[in-house]
C-alpha cells in the first residue's frame, strides 16, 4: 500500500507540474501576442512630427536637422524654399513614407543653419471626424489657441507653422465636416491665436 501512494504522489506531482508548465506557456504566448498587436507604428507617425520644434534664429529652441532625420528617415527630396522671416533660403526636405496616424501625407521640413524654422503636412486622410460639424466649426473664435481648437475638432488634415512664440505662423485645415455645408475650413494663427477662419462649400 505504501508504495502504491508513492506512486500516486509522484504521478500526482507530474501532472501538476505539466499542468504549470502549460499554463505558462499558455500565459508567455499571450504576452507575446499581446506585444505583437501592439507594434510600433511604423513610418512618420504624428507624435513624431509633434515633436519637432521649429523657430526662427534667435526665436528660441528649435530641433536640429541631424535630430529630424533621425527621427524621419531619408527624406524622398530636398529643394530650397523661402520662410518668413530669414534673409536667406532655407533647405526643405520632404518625407512621403508615413505611420497610420498621418496616412497618406506627406511630410516636410525646413531647415536654416542647421536648425527646423518651418513644417509642414499635408492630405492626411485620417479617420472620419466625429468632432468635426458645423455646430463645432462655428463655435470657434478668433483668439482661441491651436490646442484649444485641435481638442474642439481633433486633429487636422493639414498643417504649416514656421517660427515660435509671438513670432510664429499657423496654418491648419479640416476637411469633410459633417452638416448642411459639406465644407472644408481653414483657420490661421499668429503667436498662437486665431486670426482668421475660412470655410469653403463643396456644394
Amino acid at each position: 500500500m505504501k508504495k502504491i501512494a508513492i506512486i500516486g504522489m509522484t504521478a500526482l506531482m507530474g501532472l501538476t507540474l505539466t499542468a504549470c508548465s502549460s499554463s505558462s506557456n499558455s500565459s508567455s504566448s499571450k504576452t507575446t501576442s499581446q506585444a505583437s498587436s501592439k507594434k510600433a507604428e511604423t513610418g512618420i507617425s504624428l507624435d513624431n512630427y509633434k515633436s519637432i520644434k521649429v523657430a526662427l534664429p534667435s526665436g528660441g529652441d528649435a530641433t536640429s536637422e541631424s535630430k529630424v532625420k533621425s527621427l524621419f528617415g531619408k527624406p524622398d527630396q530636398s529643394t530650397k524654399t523661402t520662410v518668413s522671416g530669414l534673409d536667406k533660403q532655407a533647405t526643405q526636405y520632404t518625407w512621403t513614407k508615413v505611420g497610420t496616424s498621418l496616412k497618406g501625407a506627406t511630410v516636410t521640413a525646413s531647415f536654416y543653419d542647421g536648425k527646423a524654422v518651418a513644417k509642414a503636412y499635408s492630405s492626411a486622410t485620417l479617420s472620419p471626424n466625429a468632432k468635426l460639424t458645423d455646430t463645432s466649426v462655428d463655435a470657434i473664435k478668433n483668439g482661441d489657441t491651436v490646442d484649444s481648437v485641435e481638442s474642439k475638432l481633433g486633429t487636422p488634415n493639414a498643417e504649416s507653422l514656421s517660427g515660435s512664440g509671438a513670432l510664429s505662423a499657423q496654418i491648419i485645415n479640416y476637411t469633410s465636416i459633417k452638416g448642411k455645408s459639406g465644407a472644408s475650413v481653414t483657420f490661421t494663427f499668429t503667436g498662437g491665436k486665431l486670426v482668421s477662419t475660412t470655410k469653403t462649400s463643396f456644394n
